[in-house]
């Protein structure tokens, strides 16, 4: 378990669930004033890492406030019903259409082995939230920490229905979670994220265009790092059109094809080369599961129009 400053008063955790490839793919994000918040959760399987780096910031358990989850996916907030036991005064920040789903999440697990596979075993199940431990993350909702610290929630509907973004306007920092992709700080690589069953193109973009008129200075990612380069943003739009005209050119290929048409038709991803064969691995099997999102999505948009 890493922990690395993004300013004096947010760090960034790299959870490193014991998932071979991994290692440097998962981040959460505590953000510090008077009172404490902690962003996305990560899997149950790394929720004693993030214990930890709270220890090792020497915050007080009962000090945390608020557990704020960019969507419920299980890789940024599967392990939010075991941290919740842990943190006394703690309420869980989830969007509308995911609370539910955090206090009785057999049907969220069960559609997650069917998307993931053994790769959702491995995350780990997912403990139910107790409801009164709940606060919905209604758009514009502001969140106070004190000491001039100040969380605003942002509905960003487009990677997921259930997606939340959230804004630290004291210091500029937009937390995306995966409304914005997968940024490989490592490889200085953006990379579009669009799983099935939810993702929404359309909607992506507005989202994206929202955030860019917030004019933030630093981007924390959930997968996996933080950057100064807010053009990331409108080079995501970018990513976005590009893959889908890669997928509809060549949907009648199988998923494998489709996977190596978009290694050779997006040059950036010549980068992928540097990872290591486990990473490599992870990055095939999301970027494979991507292209059904976007089959998925254009077979929709398409019955629509």
């Amino acid at each position: 378990m890493e922990i690395r400053k993004v300013l004096d008063n947010v760090y960034m955790v790299n959870l490193e669930p014991p998932i071979q490839g991994f290692e440097k793919f998962i981040a959460s994000y505590i953000v510090m004033g008077e009172k404490t918040a902690v962003i996305d959760t990560g899997p149950t399987c790394s929720i004693q890492n993030l214990l930890n780096a709270l220890d090792r910031l020497k915050i007080p358990r009962e000090n945390v406030s608020y557990v704020m989850l960019t969507h419920i996916h299980i890789d940024h907030a599967g392990g939010a019903g075991s941290l919740l036991k842990k943190l006394p005064n703690a309420k869980l920040v989830v969007h509308s259409k995911g609370a539910f789903h955090m206090s009785n999440p057999k049907k969220l697990w069960e559609s997650t082995k069917l998307v993931l596979g053994r790769l959702a075993e491995e995350y780990g199940e997912v403990e139910p939230t107790q409801p009164e431990k709940i606060l919905v993350g209604t758009d514009e909702l502001n969140l106070y920490l004190g000491g001039g610290i100040k969380i605003k929630v942002f509905d960003t509907p487009g990677h997921a229905p259930h997606h939340l973004s959230f804004y630290e306007e004291k210091n500029g920092i937009l937390f995306v979670g995966e409304v914005g992709g997968v940024y490989l700080e490592e490889l200085g690589l953006l990379r579009p994220s669009t799983p099935p069953p939810g993702f929404n193109l359309n909607e992506n973009l507005r989202s994206i265009d929202r955030l860019v008129a917030l004019n933030p200075k630093i981007l924390c990612y959930s997968h996996f790092g933080f950057t100064k380069k807010i053009q990331n943003l409108l080079l995501y739009k970018e990513k976005l059109n590009l893959w889908l005209r890669i997928v509809k050119k060549h949907k009648q290929k199988t998923e494998e094809e489709i996977f190596k048409k978009i290694l050779e038709e997006d040059k950036d991803l010549n980068l992928l080369k540097k990872l290591e064969t486990s990473s490599f691995e992870r990055e095939r099997f999301f970027i494979i599961n991507n292209v059904k999102g976007l089959i998925q999505y254009i077979e929709k948009f398409e019955k629509q129009t």
